[in-house]
């Protein structure tokens, strides 16, 4: 029987990219995302549409989503900007970039009352993020029901995979039996691609029976020279969290490597698999933050292009997993 996975990249407002893709995959397969995903796995703003999917959302409401309440959870893009100084007063000057109040907002009024362990049954979700007290990534399963975190809001869940350092505070995520203080998953697992094909097999479904669509949020063709990089020191680094972005990156293309080289056939040899899609686009502005209308906008047209290009290998993916 088929087992097919749906994984689901951070990178903050360009989740829109997703969102795009993910409307096409819903008309080519003619039926709801959590009707037809056996798993979904999402990390950072993957992990808001990963939840969004398992509670039954259309792709389109999605998108809407990060039309509405982008602005309230990026409100601006300058770290100079006068709506920073409360942080500053609360935090210093390395406080994080934006409060978190606008993204817990925005899914409290998305999730409710909805709990992680409301979702045990299929589609299964995961969701990723690192705590830095026991420094070691968290895995969040809706099936798992001992953890200290089963019964934690899935608002929170989402909340806590989506802090990435330097643009929104830690979250504490308090449970019966311990605190966690948690940061965006994508330091670990910016692509969850290859955690939730080790979940697969442990769930005993055979290799052969498992499909995986992994689905990013814009791969940057804005190369760092050797002349820049060379010289910088922790400054030009953390400047614009080009740190972060370059750790988000690397991360997403190791998990495209560890997913790619378990689902192929040895023999094999440029490590394709007719089971395993990775949809990607290239982008040349790869903020996370900018949630101007013409950003948006801009992301949307890119995923529209983006899918007229690649229409026929996914559409060839779609019939030969969907079985």
């Amino acid at each position: 029987m088929a087992f097919r996975i749906l994984s689901l990249d951070g990178g903050g407002i360009r989740g829109v990219i997703e969102a795009v893709i993910l409307t096409e995959v819903e008309e080519l397969i003619d039926r709801p995302l959590n009707q037809y995903f056996h798993l979904i796995a999402g990390t950072s703003t993957g992990s808001i549409l990963a939840a969004a999917i398992a509670t039954g959302r259309k792709s389109k409401e999605i998108l809407e989503l990060y039309r509405r309440k982008g602005k309230s959870i990026f409100p601006y893009t300058s770290r100079w900007s006068p709506q920073r100084l409360p942080l500053i007063l609360q935090y210093g000057l390395s406080a994080p970039k934006f409060s978190d109040q606008g993204l817990i907002n925005a899914l409290k009024e998305q999730f409710g009352s909805t709990r992680l362990s409301d979702l045990d049954t299929s589609p299964r979700l995961l969701i990723t993020a690192y705590d830095t007290i026991d420094r070691q990534t968290i895995v969040f399963k809706s099936w798992q029901k001992y953890k200290p975190w089963a019964d934690s809001p899935l608002w929170e869940v989402c909340v806590s995979s989506s802090s990435a350092p330097t643009y929104f505070p830690a979250h504490l995520m308090k449970t019966p039996d311990k605190n966690y203080s948690l940061i965006d998953g994508g330091v670990g697992a910016n692509n969850p691609s290859a955690c939730a094909l080790a979940e697969a097999l442990r769930l005993d479904n055979a290799i052969q029976e498992i499909s995986l669509l992994s689905i990013g949020t814009g791969n940057s063709n804005n190369p760092i020279t050797f002349e820049k990089v060379r010289g910088w020191g922790m400054g030009q680094w953390i400047w614009e969290g080009r740190l972060i972005q370059v750790l988000f990156d690397a991360s997403a293309d190791v998990n495209d490597y560890i997913t790619r080289q378990v689902m192929s056939s040895p023999e094999l040899q440029d490590g394709a698999s007719p089971r395993y899609l990775r949809l990607q686009p290239i982008i040349n502005k790869d903020m996370m933050d900018d949630a101007t209308d013409d950003n948006i906008n801009r992301l949307i047209d890119l995923a529209h292009n983006y899918i007229k290009e690649n229409q026929e290998i996914l559409v060839n993916f779609v019939q030969n997993t969907g079985h």
